[in-house]
């Protein structure tokens, strides 16, 4: 390369830095910086198309907060869950696009999109996130032939995406219908990118859903028994890309059985609320409005 080539590359690449480094993601700032404008914008928009077409009521009612799991096996020092601040939440939908590109959620075809099907694993309705409940009751989990759809001892429901078999028995056991089955093969029709390396995508015929971040409370996880060989682990620290997108803390993420969890200190002075459809299923993930 001789000295005119390498002057020219270097500026190519400063104005490449210009115009994709100083960007930033309309509806999520720059958490997805080291993507192409064009691509990124693709799951913008049909975010956007989501929302438009999102239900407008969501019926709740009060619940108590969730203690132990009653399942066997279940950890008596871990639950995880999360809590959407109704006083705070302004419905921007940074929550769903923080969720699809933390998880590979693959867009839909157009036919789909216009049908309002679409794979996301939060959506709006009444103007605040839905996601999966994770009720420590799962009607989803009691009818799948596989066990794909399982419990984690910490409280997460959990898919096994290699034993599913897309019977979507659970997706029609979901009183809020939470989990989405791929009908598109979305690798080969061109729709799914592997945003995150540690998510791996899904193939045509699966259900899936809301996990919790599992894998970030795995690495979370892996990282403080590392350290900490003989203390008890509790998940402190960790967020869910959701929460850590929303730019008026309306998600709170934690452990619903550690006193310092900031979820756990959440309950002690607000009311709680949940879907009626999940109401008596114990979820983990619920709503908050007003003070006690």
């Amino acid at each position: 390369m001789d000295r005119r080539e390498f002057i020219k590359s270097c500026s190519l690449v400063a104005v490449m830095g210009l115009l994709f480094g100083c960007r930033k993601s309309e509806l999520l700032g720059d958490i997805a910086s080291q993507f192409s404008v064009p691509e990124l914008k693709r799951f913008e928009d049909e975010v956007k198309l989501a929302m438009s077409r999102a239900k407008k009521s969501l019926d709740l009612v009060r619940v108590s907060a969730p203690g132990p799991l009653k399942i066997p096996g279940a950890s008596p020092v871990n639950r995880f869950g999360m809590a959407i601040d109704l006083d705070l939440c302004d419905g921007c939908g940074k929550c769903i696009l923080a969720c699809n590109l933390e998880n590979n959620v693959p867009l839909v075809p157009a036919e789909d999109a216009t049908r309002g099907r679409f794979m996301h694993w939060v959506e709006m309705r009444g103007n605040a996130p839905l996601m999966c409940a994770h009720c420590g009751d799962a009607p989803c989990e009691k009818v799948c032939p596989t066990g794909a759809a399982n419990h984690t001892p910490d409280g997460i429901s959990a898919m096994m995406y290699k034993r599913c078999t897309g019977s979507r028995f659970c997706g029609a056991n979901c009183p809020v219908h939470a989990r989405k089955f791929n009908f598109n093969d979305a690798q080969s029709l061109g729709l799914a990118r592997q945003f995150n390396k540690e998510v791996p995508l899904r193939d045509k015929g699966v259900m899936e859903k809301c996990s919790l971040c599992l894998h970030r409370l795995q690495n979370d996880r892996l990282a403080f028994k590392t350290r900490n060989p003989l203390s008890e682990w509790r998940g402190r620290g960790v967020k869910t890309a959701c929460a850590e997108a929303c730019p008026k803390n309306a998600i709170v993420f934690g452990n619903w059985l550690d006193p310092e969890s900031p979820l756990a200190r959440l309950a002690k002075t607000r009311i709680l609320y949940a879907p009626r459809e999940v109401a008596a299923l114990d979820p983990s993930v619920v709503f908050v409005r007003g003070r006690r």
